[in-house]
């Protein structure tokens, strides 16, 4: 379809919003010879093009499900699901999966799908505010993504998630401590085999600034241990303490120190924000009222 490809960009490839147009442009230049500069500027427009090309995607499974011409809409996204596991070769719980972010995107975060189709955020972006707002009432999830939807496309991943999980907190207060004592009361240890041979020893929904106090005291130790002579990594410094702590294996080092922020009004309970601990994130009010006597005590 191209007989040609260029060898430099349009000086305003940059500006180019994704769709028809910037794809015939893309597949016109031979980005292995062009700038090392005008490289980066391709590699950006092509992900904004994929982006786009991602939220078509998604448009046309929802209306796969429209046209199933069924009342039930469960129904509906049950047959639409079978078609395209076949149609997309996919299994049928990723193909569950993926029909069930469109019709998210579609219903209840409408604005996170034009996001991804005018290619201001990826995929990835999109699925982290759809499933972090998953446990909110649709009014609240869109008022948790209005207000980081123009932050999203410059944050690391773990920003991101700090943010929406803050701004998670702050829409419903009551919500978010009813759901973290739901969670810390089915706090468990798991252990469970890898296809490795080795094993994996889990701590599941353990309270936050218990995590943070363990992992710095682990992180202190391995430390500690980290000299010149010693041929373990950090990494498996930090295993193999975790394993010996647990062993009741005598070690050294002081326990783990845990550094909270949280305005006063929520520390005298006069105001229901999150607090911060230092490493971790964000944490319920209750926690870091919590925290804070214990390092009155």
């Amino acid at each position: 379809m191209f007989d040609q490809r260029f060898d430099t960009i349009p000086a305003n490839l940059g500006d180019f919003q994704p769709g028809p147009e910037l794809g015939g442009v893309l597949a016109c230049i031979d980005v292995g010879r062009v700038s090392a500069y005008d490289r980066v500027i391709v590699l950006q427009a092509h992900h904004r093009q994929a982006a786009y090309h991602n939220a078509e995607s998604y448009r046309a499974m929802t209306a796969i499900v429209e046209a199933m011409g069924i009342d039930d809409y469960r129904s509906a996204a049950e047959s639409a699901a079978a078609e395209i596991s076949v149609a997309l070769h996919l299994t049928r719980r990723s193909t569950d999966r993926e029909l069930a972010f469109a019709l998210d995107l579609q219903q209840r975060l409408p604005r996170v799908w034009i996001a991804l189709a005018e290619g201001s955020i990826d995929v990835w972006r999109a699925k982290t505010m759809a499933d972090r707002t998953v446990h909110l009432s649709e009014p609240a999830a869109r008022w948790v993504v209005e207000r980081v939807i123009d932050q999203a496309p410059k944050c690391t991943s773990g920003q991101l998630r700090a943010r929406i999980d803050r701004l998670a907190m702050e829409a419903d207060p009551g919500a978010a401590t009813e759901r973290y004592q739901a969670a810390v009361n089915d706090r468990r240890v798991v252990a469970e085999a890898t296809p490795n041979g080795t094993g994996n020893l889990l701590g599941l929904d353990l309270a936050p600034h218990r995590v943070a106090a363990a992992s710095r005291h682990i992180n202190r130790l391995a430390r500690e241990l980290s000299t010149a002579a010693e041929g373990r990594t950090m990494d498996q410094l930090r295993a193999d303490i975790f394993v010996d702590l647990l062993q009741g294996k005598t070690t050294t080092g002081d326990p783990g120190v845990v550094h909270l922020s949280a305005d006063l009004d929520t520390l005298t309970a006069l105001a229901e924000h999150p607090g911060e601990l230092n490493g971790y994130g964000p944490v319920v009010s209750d926690i870091a009222r919590q925290v804070a006597e214990e390092l009155d005590d």
